[in-house]
């Protein structure tokens, strides 16, 4: 069973000139039906394409490990907060035609490219048009990527338009490519990249997208701000369970988690570190609404269970185990959240394997205690006192342990 899509992303693929796969251009998309981006505000809806790519559907999902080529908004550039939580190696920034190179842009350009980003802009003829993009130091463009939109530019100086690129040492991709004569003839002329119907038109993902508390995400912020320490931040977001699986699946989508297994959600943020997690947290905050009523009990729920999971196990773990514990217990709810399998859901993270076969199979050294907070749930006496025997707990134990994690939720309930 499916859940409802509610976020949804564009992507037309990007060919080299053999044919391979360059990467895809992310587009702005409000429905699954949408055949062009249709908005309003242009900084707005690159900070939904960004937010739908890290938040709802996961850079790995949608990019295969390929480069993301994403438009930019006249005003997106002022701050590069949430740009930077691209990974810079694997993304091509496509400038808007409203934004004008002046001085301060063109620094701000040039810092991102030092950080490994790619720049691309729209190439119309004549070349002067194109002196500040091109105008580096020693040289070098400002730019990394020139595009061509053969819809604006006359097949007539095609050629000689091609030639000058060419010279310019850029990346140079024809778009709009919409026939084999016109793929064909731009590859004679010496393009690099084609793009456009005749590669492939757009393709809608969607995904659901899981609302998040904004007091928890102040909370967060608050804590990191104030440098109250990592033990506050974790605490602070453990209290929403929909808010620990996004880090979680940004950490292990994100250049620097791709390979490192995500041994508990403290690790997820030390890895992200403060200073990205805050910018993270920011985007969040401005592009994703409050969860419903409904999703807000199944996550006090689910908060509940990880909290009550967590206790118990520390009759027969520590540290690590103890934290664990935790996202098994909340993460076993997030198919009644999100409305899809829990293999779907488990298979973007890096957890423990301990954890995952806890998750789909009930299986390993955490699932006995998930079977059993399962069954007390439901009201299944006979299979609590079984699993209570197994694990050698009393009943006693598990009563307080149920009612000393909805006390301590119930003491930090943010309004």
């Amino acid at each position: 069973m499916r859940g409802e899509f509610q976020a949804f992303l564009g992507r037309q693929p990007i060919v080299d000139r053999r044919g391979e796969l360059l990467g895809y251009e992310l587009l702005y998309r409000a429905a699954a039906h949408d055949d062009r981006a249709r908005f309003d505000d242009e900084d707005n809806a690159s900070l939904q394409v960004l937010s739908t790519l890290l938040h709802d559907l996961g850079a790995s999902q949608v990019l295969g490990g390929r480069q993301a080529f994403i438009n930019v908004g006249p005003n997106s550039l002022r701050d590069t907060g949430a740009l930077v939580l691209l990974n810079p190696r694997r993304t091509v920034l496509e400038l808007s035609r409203a934004i004008v190179p002046d001085a301060e842009l063109i620094s701000r350009l040039r810092m991102l490219r030092e950080m490994g980003f790619g720049i691309a802009v729209s190439a119309e003829p004549p070349i002067a048009s194109l002196e500040p993009w091109l105008a580096g130091p020693e040289g070098t463009p400002v730019v990394s990527h020139l595009k061509v939109d053969l819809q604006r530019v006359s097949a007539a100086v095609l050629g000689e338009w091609f030639a000058a690129l060419r010279a310019t040492r850029c990346v140079v991709i024809a778009e709009k490519v919409e026939t084999q004569e016109q793929a064909q003839r731009c590859l004679g002329l010496g393009i690099d990249g084609l793009q456009g119907w005749y590669v492939g038109r757009p393709e809608v993902m969607g995904s659901v997208k899981a609302g998040v508390s904004h007091a928890v995400i102040r909370r967060v912020l608050d804590a990191l701000s104030a440098h109250r320490g990592m033990d506050e931040v974790e605490a602070a977001m453990r209290l929403d369970v929909a808010l620990c699986w996004r880090l979680l699946r940004y950490t292990a989508a994100s250049n620097f988690g791709m390979m490192i297994p995500v041994d508990s959600l403290r690790h997820a943020i030390e890895l992200v570190g403060a200073r990205r997690l805050a910018r993270w947290l920011q985007l969040l905050l401005t592009t994703v609404d409050e969860p419903s009523v409904a999703a807000a009990t199944l996550s006090r729920a689910a908060v509940i269970r990880g909290r009550m999971l967590e206790l118990l196990g520390a009759e027969y773990f520590e540290g690590t185990d103890c934290d664990n514990l935790f996202l098994v217990g909340a993460f076993s709810m997030l198919p009644s959240m999100l409305m899809q399998p829990i293999g779907e859901i488990v298979a973007p993270l890096a957890l423990p394997e301990a954890v995952a076969d806890a998750l789909t199979q009930r299986q390993g050294r955490y699932g006995p205690l998930l079977e059993l907070a399962e069954a007390m749930e439901a009201g299944s006496n006979a299979r609590v006192e079984a699993l209570c025997e197994r694990l050698t707990l009393s009943g006693d134990l598990l009563v307080r342990a149920h009612r000393a994690a909805q006390t301590a939720l119930r003491n930090e309930v943010i309004t």
